[in-house]
């Protein structure tokens, strides 16, 4: 009887040798086997994809990316301390999965190490076809219905047209994808994610927006951001002399030059004046990053560069503007 019973638990598992019946008492000697150990719970990604991680985090969260940035290749060791090799590899991640790369782990950046969606959705996704303005047919009718699912608002109808366009648009821009309206593998994941889109966020190539009126010394703004050349990183920041962070840069360098600007995020920034084409942009002009839900601004210096407080560099530094998707934001 003993026998049975320990076969049966090997075949079928603990749960169902626990619901046989106990078996009688070893004779004195006999030694039994030990109960099979039942492992705790693994922490899954539902446990973080709400924490928003940089360099200098700590704690079991930290733990946990960096466990599934070493199941993407990297070789860290899980300490959880966000140190300047993890931050590498947040980056390495990043560029890989074609995000924006800035070294915070944010939604999408999750999102990203858990393969881009759940196993359901990433099946979903995979079979999708390639979609553009003018499709027509029951897979624009399933997109259509996720991006509703996403935030959007726009009639379940089967036909690509202006309306599905802009919510595409906004939900590649939140995603922090390329912004070019064509739904396929990157922005099929997306719709299948956690990412959540804004009625209000501008397409990229979306001119409207409220107009300032104000008269901008873009060449004096440029000259304040770039002597803050070099000025330490600090997050929330808003002054020199304690370090300033990006939408800081923006607040100091504005009302150095004479333009009253009430501190705001770089989100506030971006949607606070009026999206541009790079054409149209100007020194003095803002450069915002859409990825991390408009997470990274800075001052456009011409000739394709900026002047940004870099969190990834923790200092002020004036570079090129790099391939990550991003909108040009007037306040003229």
């Amino acid at each position: 009887m003993i026998g049975a019973v320990s076969a049966t638990a090997a075949i079928t598992g603990t749960a169902t040798a626990t619901a046989q019946p106990a078996a009688p008492a070893a004779p004195q000697g006999t030694v039994r086997a030990a109960a099979p150990a039942v492992a705790p719970a693994a922490p899954t990604q539902s446990n973080y994809s709400s924490v928003k991680l940089r360099l200098g985090a700590r704690g079991d969260a930290v733990k946990h990316l960096q466990s599934q940035l070493n199941s993407h290749g990297a070789s860290l060791r899980v300490d959880g301390s966000f140190g300047s090799s993890t931050l590498r590899a947040v980056k390495a991640q990043q560029s890989s999965a074609s995000i924006n790369v800035d070294g915070v782990v944010g939604p999408v950046t999750w999102n990203s190490l858990s393969g881009g969606s759940s196993s359901s959705d990433s099946s979903s996704s995979s079979s999708q076809p390639k979609l553009r303005q003018g499709s027509r047919g029951g897979a624009v009718k399933t997109l259509q219905s996720q991006l509703n699912a996403r935030g959007a608002s726009i009639a379940v109808d089967g036909s690509f047209g202006p309306a599905t366009a802009s919510a595409v648009r906004s939900l590649q821009s939140a995603a922090g994808i390329r912004v070019d309206t064509v739904v396929g593998h990157n922005t099929w994941n997306a719709v299948y994610s956690s990412v959540r889109i804004s009625n209000s966020a501008p397409s990229r190539d979306d001119d409207r927006g409220p107009s300032t009126g104000n008269s901008i010394n873009g060449q004096a703004i440029v000259n304040a951001a770039r002597s803050q050349v070099g000025v330490g990183y600090t997050w929330g920041g808003s002054s020199p002399s304690t370090g300033l962070d990006c939408s800081g840069l923006v607040y100091y360098a504005y009302n150095q030059a004479g333009n009253s600007m009430p501190r705001k995020t770089a989100k506030g920034y971006t949607f606070g004046g009026r999206i541009i084409s790079q054409s149209q942009a100007q020194p003095g002009d803002l450069v915002a990053f859409t990825g991390n839900d408009y997470g990274h601004m800075g001052i456009y210096a011409g000739n394709g560069k900026i002047i940004d407080a870099s969190g990834s560099q923790q200092r002020v530094v004036e570079r090129s503007i790099w391939g990550a998707p991003h909108v040009f934001v007037t306040y003229r």
